[in-house]
């Protein structure tokens, strides 16, 4: 779904709330999802502050997208009776395959068959997409591609003069036996509305269709849809073109889209607003007042507004190109005023419009523990990373 402001992400939440059953957010305060990566892959992650999502038909799982369509296929057969429907649906599937961009996550951090599968001698990146934002949405950027991104900022993000930018959230898969309908899957999908967009409803089911031998991964994926970016199909392919990312693995140059989090419009300007947890003003009430007030004249100087919020527990700074100063000023109030800021156990401070990483999990290997101190070493010292907790798997290394 493309971000044109408020409204589409009130729209994205409204389908969120009518169809719950298909879409599966993850629920909890502070609850982390979980991606594995191996160690070049997590570097280049943290340096870039970038995801690759892959195109769907290279990705580990693409036989998972025919499981799917067939399921969704014979469903449609069964409960839509329109010969014109299933020839639609078949049209879709085709295209969507090749349309499709994903991003997966995990339940569990530190889980071995992950580790074995993903992430040999590598790292798993806590997310947080829920505290992030207040609402179950998240705003992403697609980057255009490497040769087409120029040597300005803003030509990393504009083509044609515009952002292109998704309102999306990762969701559960559903897992299901032996190619058929589980209850749950098809409750999912009977809550449709038979209204004129109902296929496109169903259709976008089928790539969180997964084996029930894979259900301990407890599998989250964030899917991103480039098949309707421009007015035209002329224009569409265009845009895809400048967009698109060739990686070679084995002789095999594998497609994918650089994703950043949040608003790439946004990140050009100056930060407007930081969001400062009310509960802090529980953990250090003595001292709170004077902290606050000083607070809220520093920003004002630096023209920023400040945003006292219910039920969290940390400080956010909102997107801007001047993020890492106000972290500097945040952090001088913090200490000054005798508010821990220490790394491990201080007040966190985070950054929208970044990776929501709030933990990285450094997997079984020999190299454990100097990966860890190369892990925070690097955290400690990249302003958005600063607070993130870095800790080591406690599974016995396998070889």
């Amino acid at each position: 779904m493309f971000y044109n402001g408020k409204d589409s992400m009130k729209e994205k939440l409204a389908l969120q709330q009518k169809y719950k059953k298909a879409f599966r957010i993850p629920k909890g305060k502070g609850k982390l999802l979980y991606h594995y990566a191996g160690l070049e892959t997590a570097w280049k992650i943290l340096e870039s502050d970038v995801f690759l999502a892959r195109n769907i038909r290279f990705s580990n799982d693409s036989e998972e997208y025919k499981r799917g369509g067939k399921i969704v296929k014979e469903y449609v057969q069964e409960h839509m009776d329109d010969g014109r429907k299933c020839k639609e649906l078949e049209e879709k599937m085709y295209r969507g395959i090749q349309m499709y961009y994903m991003v997966c996550f995990c339940e569990d951090g530190n889980l071995l068959s992950q580790w074995r599968g993903y992430a040999k001698d590598g790292v798993s990146f806590g997310m947080d997409f829920l505290e992030e934002q207040a609402e179950n949405v998240q705003i992403f950027t697609v980057l255009n591609s490497n040769k087409n991104r120029g040597d300005g900022k803003e030509e990393r993000y504009k083509f044609n003069n515009e952002y292109l930018r998704l309102v999306e959230m990762p969701y559960r898969v559903f897992y299901t036996a032996e190619e058929k309908l589980d209850k749950t899957l098809r409750e999912a999908l009977d809550g449709f509305d038979n209204d004129h967009s109902r296929l496109d409803m169903i259709f976008g089911m089928i790539p969180f269709i997964k084996d029930e031998g894979f259900h301990e991964e407890a599998e989250y994926r964030i899917l991103f849809d480039m098949g309707s970016l421009g007015k035209t199909e002329a224009e569409n392919r265009v845009t895809i073109a400048k967009k698109i990312e060739y990686l070679e693995k084995d002789h095999i140059k594998l497609p994918n889209i650089a994703i950043e989090v949040g608003d790439g419009e946004k990140k050009g300007k100056e930060v407007e607003c930081i969001t400062v947890g009310k509960q802090l003003r529980k953990m250090y009430s003595p001292i709170w007042k004077t902290t606050k007030e000083l607070l809220i004249e520093k920003m004002k100087e630096l023209r920023v507004r400040c945003e006292f919020v219910e039920n969290k527990d940390y400080i956010y700074i909102g997107e801007g190109k001047n993020q890492e100063e106000i972290m500097r000023v945040l952090e001088e109030i913090l200490q000054q005023n005798g508010i821990p800021i220490d790394f491990e156990n201080g007040v966190k401070i985070w950054c929208r419009g970044h990776l929501p990483i709030r933990e990285i999990i450094i997997g079984p290997g020999m190299k454990q523990e100097k990966l860890n101190e190369s892990f925070k070493h690097y955290a400690r010292n990249t302003y958005w990373l600063r607070y993130a907790d870095i800790k080591n798997s406690r599974l016995p290394l396998q070889e």
